[in-house]
C-alpha cells in the first residue's frame, strides 16, 4: 500500500467522492487516495426522496468499489487521526499517511435515538 498522496480524502461518501472526481476530470493525473471502510456508499442526499414517499430506500445503496473513481486509490480503512503540522493521517489499520493537500469529508454518524420518538418512528 502507499504512504504518501498529492491528494488525501478522508471520506467516500457523496461529498468525498464527487470532489474526487471532479478533480481527476480537471487532471486525471492526480494522485488521489480516498480514506473509507465501508463496503457501501448510501446516497443520502435521496433520503429526503424517502421520506416523501416518492423514492425507494434500498435504491440509495450501490457497493463501495462501484462509485469509487476509476484514477483514485480506495484505501479501506478508518482516518482515527490526522496531524496538518506533518501532513499525516493515521488510519485504524493502515499506519500514517501523509499528504500534500487534505480533504476532511468524513460525513455525518447519524444517531435517531438522540431526538425523542424518532426511532420508534423510523
Amino acid at each position: 500500500m502507499k504512504t504518501t498522496y498529492q491528494i488525501l480524502i478522508i471520506g467516500g461518501g457523496t461529498a468525498g467522492l464527487m470532489t474526487a472526481s471532479s478533480l481527476l476530470e480537471k487532471n486525471p493525473k492526480l494522485d488521489i487516495g480516498i480514506i473509507e471502510p465501508s463496503d457501501k456508499h448510501w446516497y443520502q442526499p435521496a433520503w429526503t426522496l424517502v421520506g416523501a414517499g416518492t423514492y425507494n430506500y434500498n435504491k440509495t445503496q450501490r457497493p463501495m468499489k462501484s462509485v469509487m473513481p476509476k484514477n483514485a486509490d480506495w484505501i479501506k480503512d478508518k482516518a482515527v487521526s490526522f496531524d496538518p503540522d506533518t501532513n499525516t493521517v493515521a488510519t485504524a489499520k493502515n499506519g500514517v499517511i501523509s499528504y500534500e493537500y487534505l480533504i476532511v469529508a468524513p460525513g455525518l454518524k447519524l444517531d435517531p435515538s438522540k431526538v425523542e420518538g424518532l426511532t420508534d418512528a423510523i
